[in-house]
């Protein structure tokens, strides 16, 4: 069994600026009119739907529901998306908590849409080390955003971002996730800078477009859909995360996730809560981010979709521990620039579908 402590030690050792605040928010005059005063019957969470959404129900939801007696409501979506909501709606949040990856995070901290959190309003806040918190927002789950093949169609196991998607053996096979390129974008810079760099943009659009014109890629659009095409054997070469490999691994796919040799991503998802939510939801809106970093929320998670808590004194069965991030990938992990992304993330989706356009 692989000492968790010391695996959360060394990636925190290499996570630098991860949780550096892009600006402090204040609390005092962050929150909304509207119904201020009482219990809520209901608060609104803003979050992904089909598998996540059933896993937040069980591992969260339930026992919040059960033990707060308030119902969750959900503004499903695709993050960035939910997140665009908000900015527009800033006098009036549509959510009273919203589930983002760590760019959304950062983003929404620099746009001052958050509010700020400490130990008095979220108890574990403490609890969780630095680099997995800011004063806005507070991550739940990570993991690495790592090259998945199907050993059963792959012959050789592929050492390299370039042996797996440019390989001709595999044209027609690999995956891009059009959805959301960022992490395609990343991974083709560590690729093309042979690990020096994960920001050198255009020697990653270089290899998108090489991808793209030349090894007739399936797009994908979903977490669902990418699953789905790996266990249908549609797609034997891809880039997701190490946890959801690791589930649909256990779910009788053929899979198995690499670090390759130029290195990979962690990928990283948290709450925050909007300002000028009404006054009577910030309690209760805290107190189910709390319930987020609770350990029975961390094996939940943990033992259906393999994703790390950050909350150091989870515990794990040994059969999940071992799929979860390993110390020997540490050294090859890349924690994201999160405002550097933020920056550039909508730039990078209108380059993708333009090259995607061009050869279509």
């Amino acid at each position: 069994m692989p000492d968790h402590d010391m695996i959360r030690r060394e990636y925190l050792k290499r996570a630098g600026a991860f949780g550096a605040a892009a600006g402090a928010t204040g609390f005092a005059g962050c929150l909304g009119g509207g119904e201020a005063s009482g219990k809520p019957s209901t608060l609104r969470l803003g979050t992904w739907g089909g598998t996540w959404q059933e896993l937040m129900i069980d591992a969260v939801v339930t026992p919040y529901e059960e033990e707060e007696d308030i119902t969750i409501e959900y503004a499903l979506g695709d993050n960035t998306d939910r997140l665009n909501k908000i900015v527009a709606q800033s006098d009036d949040p549509p959510v009273d908590v919203s589930q983002q990856d760590g760019a959304g995070l950062v983003r929404g901290e620099t746009e001052d849409l958050w509010i700020e959190l400490d130990a008095d309003l979220v108890p574990m806040y403490e609890s969780i080390p630095e680099n997995f918190k800011s004063e806005t927002w507070i991550l739940q789950i990570f993991a690495a955003s790592a090259l998945i093949y199907n050993h059963d169609q792959v012959s050789e196991e592929p050492t390299s971002w370039e042996d797996a998607y440019l390989n001709s053996d595999h044209a027609g096979s690999v995956g891009l996730f059009t959805e959301d390129p960022t992490h395609d974008v990343l991974a083709f810079s560590l690729a093309a800078t042979g690990g020096e760099s994960f920001k050198d943009e255009d020697a990653a659009f270089e290899m998108y477009e090489e991808v793209v014109s030349e090894m007739d890629p399936v797009y994908i659009t979903s977490s669902e859909e990418y699953g789905k095409m790996f266990k249908q054997g549609e797609v034997n070469v891809g880039r997701y995360w190490s946890a959801r490999s690791a589930q649909w691994n256990s779910e009788g796919a053929p899979l198995t996730s690499v670090i390759p040799e130029s290195g990979a991503m962690t990928t990283n998802f948290g709450n925050a809560i909007p300002q000028n939510i009404p006054e009577n939801r910030v309690e209760w809106a805290v107190k189910f981010i709390d319930y987020t970093l609770q350990n029975n929320a961390a094996q939940v998670v943990a033992e259906n979709m393999f994703y790390t808590n950050p909350n150091p004194e989870a515990e794990y069965p040994d059969d999940v521990e071992e799929k979860l991030v390993q110390s020997e990938d540490l050294e090859n992990l890349n924690v994201p620039d999160f405002e550097w992304i933020a920056e550039r993330r909508s730039d990078w989706r209108e380059r993708a579908n333009s090259i995607i356009n061009e050869y279509s």
